[in-house]
């Protein structure tokens, strides 16, 4: 099996691999983005009530949430606030780190995450509808395997 570069010359597909997966994620960011909007948050938003809704047994702090987001936010602290404002989510100060506060989601915000849900659902059946079981695993197989590449 070929690598990526053979004789140190890029091989072509992984310029058009990378097009593709792209255009994929910017197509599929967007559909989602739009969704949300008519729920009156972003997408960020939505990724830190998911977050919190599974993470519902006791609060977390701002760093944790941090870490479990897909993508680099350096303004976790605005979208936390504008959730607060919106009254999806409460925070506190933590007992034993008066800097740090504790924010946890409230039945609002449990709510609106059930309302999301099923809607995510069926965008995702639609947007990877077009492929078979197997060619589904095999991608997802594929896309892991880039994903652990420290590249």
């Amino acid at each position: 099996m070929k690598s990526g570069t053979e004789n140190n010359n890029p091989n072509p597909l992984i310029g058009q691999t990378f097009s593709i997966l792209l255009n994929c994620q910017q197509k599929l960011s967007y559909s989602i983005s739009k969704e949300m909007k008519t729920f009156g948050i972003t997408r960020q938003q939505y990724e830190v009530l998911a977050i919190l809704n599974e993470n519902s047994s006791k609060p977390m702090n701002l760093n944790k949430v941090k870490s479990y987001l897909r993508e680099n936010v350096p303004d976790i602290s605005r979208i936390v606030q504008r959730l607060v404002e919106k009254r999806l989510i409460n925070r506190s100060r933590q007992a034993d780190d008066k800097r740090n506060s504790a924010i946890s989601i409230n039945k609002e915000g449990i709510s609106l995450i059930e309302k999301i849900e099923p809607i995510l659902k069926k965008k995702m059946d639609d947007f990877f509808g077009v492929l078979t079981l197997d060619e589904l695993a095999e991608l997802s197989r594929i896309i892991s395997k880039v994903n652990q590449n420290k590249g």
